[in-house]
């Protein structure tokens, strides 16, 4: 920012995460079993799933063990 103080959209084209660069070059991609989103959550009774907080779904992916999903509290 200090090298282009007057700059509306600063970008970073070298060493961000993989999150910055799919935004920056709208670009998305899912890995291998993106199909399994609807498994991490419950079904509700009107048919729609329970939306997961982003810490439910890290620290699930971050201690599951042998294959296993944490479900959320109903």
């Amino acid at each position: 920012m200090a090298a282009h103080p007057k700059a509306k959209k600063i970008a970073v084209m070298d060493k961000t995460c993989l999150c910055t660069h799919m935004r920056n070059f709208k670009c998305w991609t899912c890995g291998h079993y993106t199909y399994r989103l609807k498994d991490t959550t419950r079904q509700l009774k009107n048919g729609s799933y329970q939306i997961l907080t982003a810490e439910h779904v890290f620290h699930d992916y971050q201690f599951s063990t042998d294959n296993k999903i944490a479900l959320p509290g109903e």
